[in-house]
């Protein structure tokens, strides 16, 4: 048996479905409870899945280019920003090499940067840009950070760029949430990588829709590390697909209620326990034991995401859901909660 050349770790956690069976309401995803986005899921469906699709996705690209205003040769289209994290790492990151990330990064970048022998250094969002330095490839940033919320104004953004292109760094910006906040897009930069997740906003995070933008030499170092036909071609049609004015249709009837949604579930829970909330579909609530707490949500038929991982032990992470499933949300950690310890005072 050769040796091994690289670590075996275990999977990054994540919200969603895993090994057990689990028939009640998911908080732990953050998508658009409205979706499917109907659009869309007809192109995945209609689909030629009995060719091959063109292993250049030349009119994906075309298209996604278009809508962002790009150029072709600036978009990488993939199946899941994970995906295309690791592809960055394995580009960007030497072994030994240490990645720089605003707050606690997604898991996966985090493993990515493992499985390279690498190793994350984290500091406060707002002093990214001072942390900087050279020898320093990668700087990765939730645009917003998942799960906090809290996202960078442009001045902020414009100043990390600056520091990035002195220090020879790119800045992964990742915006999987940016459309439920509709934040203003930052401008092309060659040190910019914009990573693209649109399955959270279409209610599709099945079909792994994902792409990157970027300057066309880390575009090329992308695209080189993929295997051939890396898309399939249902997601490959949803992404052609993805800003026909019906798919986009749909994100403006259903986000603002989503919004709402989240407003509502946030001062709903917020009478139980302290609630984090900055305006994004998910939230954060302060619940002591939160691995024991999920738990026992699990047992009442509803699952939530421990945000131990994130380095935050005493809290979870929810996601809206339409209103009735909220009320459920909420009736449910009362009563994990009341069974803990009395609620304090003004809180019931």
């Amino acid at each position: 048996m050769p040796e091994l050349q690289g670590p075996l770790l275990p999977p990054a956690p994540h919200g969603g479905a895993d090994a057990r069976a689990f028939t009640g309401v998911d908080f732990s995803v953050n998508t658009n409870p409205y979706g499917p986005n109907p659009h869309l899921l007809q192109a995945v469906r209609g689909a030629d899945h009995a060719h091959y699709p063109d292993p250049a996705y030349t009119d994906v690209r075309a298209a996604l280019a278009g809508a962002h205003g790009y150029a072709p040769d600036e978009v990488t289209p993939a199946v899941g920003a994970s995906d295309l994290l690791h592809r960055l790492v394995r580009a960007y990151l030497p072994p030994g090499g240490v990645a720089l990330s605003g707050g606690a990064p997604f898991g996966e970048f985090a493993r990515a940067v493992a499985l390279g022998r690498g190793r994350v250094q984290v500091a406060a969002p707002d002093d990214l840009p001072g942390a900087v330095r050279p020898g320093v490839p990668l700087v990765y940033v939730g645009h917003p950070h998942n799960p906090t919320g809290h996202h960078a104004h442009q001045d902020h953004l414009n100043a990390l760029l600056d520091a990035c292109a002195r220090a020879d760094a790119l800045l992964i910006l990742d915006e999987a949430y940016a459309p439920f906040l509709n934040l203003s897009a930052p401008a092309a930069h060659p040190n910019l990588v914009r990573l693209q997740s649109p399955g959270k906003a279409h209610g599709l995070v099945g079909a792994r829709p994902a792409y990157a933008l970027a300057a066309p030499d880390v575009t090329r170092a992308l695209l080189n590390l993929a295997p051939a036909w890396a898309l399939p071609a249902g997601t490959a049609t949803l992404l052609r697909a993805l800003h026909d004015p019906p798919a986009q249709a749909f994100l403006t009837e259903t986000l603002p209620r989503v919004a709402a949604h989240a407003r509502d579930l946030a001062r709903a829970l917020a009478r139980l326990a302290p609630v984090t909330h900055a305006g994004t579909p998910y939230l954060t609530v302060h619940v002591g034991d939160a691995p024991g707490v999920a738990r026992a949500l699990l047992t009442r038929g509803v699952r939530a995401r421990d945000c131990t991982s994130y380095g935050q032990p005493h809290h979870l992470r929810v996601s809206t859901r339409t209103p009735t499933e909220n009320a459920l949300l909420v009736t449910a950690l009362h009563d994990v909660l009341s069974a803990a310890n009395p609620l304090p005072k003004g809180h019931g």
